[in-house]
């Protein structure tokens, strides 16, 4: 029994390493269940054990890529909260910080240490929109809610439509940053942004500045 139990352990990382790799080359829509079960070497009746569909198997790949940066941003969200005298709420930047910095310590130090993230993130505006939606409620929700809640705190008198418009375009930006082009319109040249770690604090102080703009006058 304990054998068996190893045996399909092994199997289901197995698949989770191959589909995170085809989502991440070639997204949802371009990838088919039996491309996923040719690169992990296993039959379609393994993946239906495990994960019961390819919607299901997406969705696990996405709540394992993104537990971790979670937690990270979770983690740094406390410590920044910490430092933040009593009564008072927590500096814009700082808010940034601990939404944006996590992603370059989990692209670059650990179990992160590859593109796989980078190329999933970057494609999560293009995977189908109720994939999305679904993966946004299972695992990001919680997490965005508390810095929603932060930044509210942070900007007072802001209308609560006006923060979620706020909150889009960081959310936006950080997709556009994690992709790493470096080539666009109007560029005289290909930006460097092989260094993630500054890339990420550069834009901290982008957002951050956004953030606290005032509202747009009225037309």
């Amino acid at each position: 029994m304990p054998q068996r139990r190893k045996t399909s352990t092994v199997t289901r990382a197995r698949v989770l390493h191959a589909a995170e790799q085809c989502f991440a080359d070639h997204g949802y829509n371009g990838v088919s269940l039996r491309q996923i079960t040719r690169r992990a070497g296993v039959n379609l009746a393994a993946v239906n054990y495990h994960f019961s569909s390819k919607r299901e198997l997406w969705l696990e790949v996405m709540r394992q890529r993104t537990e971790l940066l979670s937690a990270g941003r979770l983690q740094m969200l406390a410590e920044v909260k910490a430092a933040t005298p009593a009564g008072q709420p927590v500096p814009v930047e700082k808010l940034c910080e601990a939404f944006l910095l996590p992603i370059a310590r989990v692209l670059c130090t650990g179990r992160g240490s590859n593109v796989v993230l980078a190329k999933i993130i970057a494609r999560a505006f293009t995977d189908p929109r109720p994939l999305r939606d679904e993966h946004r409620r299972r695992n990001l929700d919680h997490v965005l809610g508390r810095f929603r809640e932060e930044l509210g705190a942070s900007l007072p008198g802001l209308p609560a439509d006006e923060l979620d418009w706020k909150i889009y375009f960081l959310v936006s930006a950080m997709m556009g940053a994690v992709a790493r082009e470096g080539r666009q319109a109007g560029l005289k040249k290909p930006l460097d942004t092989s260094d993630l770690e500054a890339l990420m604090q550069r834009l901290v102080k982008f957002v951050s500045g956004g953030l606290q703009a005032g509202l747009p006058a009225p037309a």
